[in-house]
């Protein structure tokens, strides 16, 4: 049966808030009926009418709408749309008409946003929904680039009156450099040493170690190097410089630090301040409470001690947010913020952890229980100034869990604790708290036993490092020379058997459990990945995340904690999604690819079988990999329509800019046809079963 492309996008689209828009030139019955199509589509819509262009020249002037429907059948297009755009800064508009053939040069002119059949309210609903929510990411996104701009221009304040002395250089070359610096090595000003080379203020007999210090900085992504430098007079003097990532006007490059041995305490003070607070709240953020976590934890006296985490998390925030509005759902996690510090003001430390999450750590279990349900409390009580006209009010979901003194519980485990616990206390409603204990692992009583015990068995690997990781190469046919593995994971049984994930990362299991084994995964993978990285190997690691992970709001902070504690870069991944799973879980899986591109992460979509849905899918998911499904495998060897459609997939998929995967790959007949078809990469038996050492050679 076919499917129809535009009932999937229907299910996927975010709905968001009401749509404001101007139909220009239609009637009254038209108009009420493309409202009517997107009310169909849940989708609510608030229409303003303006009949002709004197009207809408009115409406422009006085409450002017930033998304038009135009007609062309009965409006002067040219003048409306000059007059709109001069109007309306960034104005979507939407043309339509009986004739597309004869308006289409018309659009492609004036770059208009799409052209409909005037009779054809589904598509022009479809394309409405498509421009409200470019909107609405367009003015977020102004937003973000707002607060850049001024993050960026705070840091440059900061560099510039700074004691210590930064430079930042691009392939060895100077770009910029910061007073100190200049004075420290006899310059006036940073165009005498725009373009000039680092390397020329580095003594002869120095020279060497700082070409190593250069290459271990391409390796590591920071380093640290004792050299004898040399001034423009001359003269020389040793110096540490600290070598980091930086981003200069959008540009990547490297900042060059020479620290200030009399440091100013207040200069020091505001820095820790800029680098370890969240600016919203006042809290420490999440990277600088997880040093503190593993720096409690790892301490003698701190394993000497019993601690304590209170996770608390606005579990509706989302809703919050797509009811009233963004601005005011930040106002109202200030307002929260405020709570939560005046009421764990005895609590050692308080973080921001992550969007509408907080982390309270105190010194034991008592405390933090009488922190947690004070919290509640008062915030189910809190009368919110910005939100009391919303349908929406927030709910909490929080999690308490403790580390006894001489447990020895990492700083990972204790914060994964937390989050089974927050997970389950969502899972059982509104404004609810759960303790966690290692003796109440979790609610398994609504699971059928059989299923109750695999969830049993999952504790028991993921708290006695019962999992283990497997790797099966990904050979390229279009000579990459880097070495690209599948990480697979698999459970040991009670006999030392392997489990396989289809035996017990079932969808019908608990979604926080599953999360949780996601996130093992992620972090064992990535401590394997930089092991072999320092050790000189390219390696790729393609990692499969359930669809759980996907729906998991932490796991792109958790990907991010895991790079930087191994040194690790996203560069080295590729994040794999089941197609199917990216396609039930349109929305996280979105929000997920969009913050593992800013790290810098490709993703993966597998299991791909060509279909309308499919297509749909990678059109709107910014993907970089298709791992075609096994099915395609299947006679390839000897059936001739099979090898035309493997033929004609892949020339779609590459033409589309994607790179391409054969999986189940297991004869070499079929690896000669997918060779002379061009696929960019295969995979399978053939070549290599999943192993649990990285041994297979992947050179041309």
């Amino acid at each position: 049966m076919a499917v129809n492309p535009e009932s999937a996008l229907r299910q996927s689209e975010p709905t968001g808030s009401t749509v404001e828009m101007l139909v220009v030139g239609c009637p009254l019955g038209v108009a009420d009926g493309y409202a009517n199509a997107l009310r169909n589509q849940d989708q609510a819509a608030h229409l303003k009418i303006a009949p002709d262009l004197a009207s809408l020249n009115q409406q422009l002037d006085h409450n002017p709408c930033r998304l038009v429907i135009l007609n062309a059948d009965t409006v002067p297009c040219r003048a409306a749309i000059e007059n709109i755009r001069a109007a309306v800064h960034d104005a979507s508009i939407l043309l339509v008409g009986k004739d597309k053939d004869l308006l289409r040069p018309l659009a492609i002119e004036y770059q208009l946003q799409d052209l409909v059949d005037i009779r054809d309210a589904e598509h022009l609903a479809l394309a409405v929904k498509r421009e409200h929510r470019s909107l609405m990411l367009r003015r977020q996104l102004a937003r973000v680039e707002k607060q850049l701009q001024e993050a960026e221009a705070r840091s440059h304040q900061l560099v510039h009156s700074s004691r210590d002395a930064i430079a930042y250089i691009h392939e060895g070359m100077y770009l910029n450099a910061n007073q100190t610096y200049l004075d420290m090595f006899g310059h006036e000003s940073a165009d005498e040493i725009d373009g000039l080379p680092i390397m020329d203020m580095i003594e002869a007999d120095s020279r060497g170690d700082f070409k190593i210090a250069l290459r271990l900085l391409k390796q590591n992504g920071s380093y640290d190097q004792e050299v004898r430098c040399i001034t423009s007079d001359g003269e020389s003097f040793s110096a540490l410089m600290e070598f980091s990532p930086a981003v200069i006007d959008g540009e990547h490059c490297t900042q060059v630090m020479i620290r200030d041995q009399g440091r100013n305490a207040a200069l020091e003070q505001q820095i820790e301040e800029l680098t370890s607070k969240d600016p919203q709240t006042g809290f420490f953020n999440r990277r600088a409470f997880m040093d503190r976590l593993e720096s409690l934890v790892g301490s003698a006296a701190g394993r000497e001690r019993d601690h304590a985490l209170v996770q608390m998390s606005i579990s509706n925030y989302a809703d919050m947010r797509e009811s009233c509005g963004f601005e005011c759902a930040e106002q109202m996690l200030t307002e929260v913020a405020s709570v939560v510090a005046a009421t764990a003001a005895r609590a050692h430390t308080i973080a921001r952890f992550g969007d509408h999450d907080f982390m309270v750590l105190c010194d034991d279990e008592e405390p933090a229980l009488e922190i947690a349900e004070r919290c509640l409390h008062n915030l189910r009580s809190h009368a919110f100034k910005r939100i009391r006209d919303s349908v929406v009010q927030p709910v909490y979901s929080i999690g308490v869990t403790r580390a006894d003194k001489g447990s020895g519980i990492s700083a990972h485990e204790l914060i994964n604790r937390s989050c089974r616990a927050t997970g389950m206390a969502r899972a059982e409603g509104d404004n609810r708290l759960v303790f966690y204990s290692e003796e109440i692992p979790g609610d398994t009583n609504h699971l059928p036993e059989a299923d109750a015990e695999i969830v049993r068995q999952i504790d028991h690997a993921l708290e006695n490092d019962g999992f283990r990781l497997k790797f099966q190469p990904i050979v390229s046919l279009q000579g990459d020379t880097r070495e690209n593995y599948s990480v697979y994971l698999r459970m040991m049984g009670d006999k030392g058997e392997e489990i396989a994930p289809d035996a017990f990362l079932s969808p019908k299991r608990d979604p926080a459990r599953l999360a949780e084994v996601d996130r093992w995964v992620v972090r064992n993978a990535i401590r394997e990945l930089a092991s072999h990285r320092r050790n000189g190997k390219k390696i790729i690691f393609h990692i499969i995340l359930s669809r759980a992970g996907i729906e998991d709001d932490s796991m792109l902070l958790w990907i991010c904690d895991c790079l930087r504690e191994f040194r690790a870069k996203g560069a080295w991944l590729v994040i794999q999604f089941d197609e199917r799973d990216a396609r039930r879980s349109w929305k996280p899986a979105m929000a997920l690819i969009d913050g593992l591109k800013k790290i810098n992460c490709r993703i993966a979509v597998s299991n791909f079988v060509e279909s309308e849905i499919s297509d749909g899918l990678l059109r709107h998911l910014n993907i970089d990999i298709v791992k075609l499904s096994p099915e395609f495998m299947r006679d390839l060897a000897t059936d001739q329509a099979q090898q035309d459609r493997m033929n004609a997939t892949n020339a779609k998929l590459q033409k589309n800019g994607y790179k391409t995967v054969a999986s189940g790959v297991e004869d070499a007949a079929s690896l000669a046809i997918l060779w002379s078809v061009g696929v960019n990469y295969i995979q399978g038996y053939f070549l290599q079963e999943p192993s649990s050492t990285i041994t297979f050679d992947a050179a041309p």
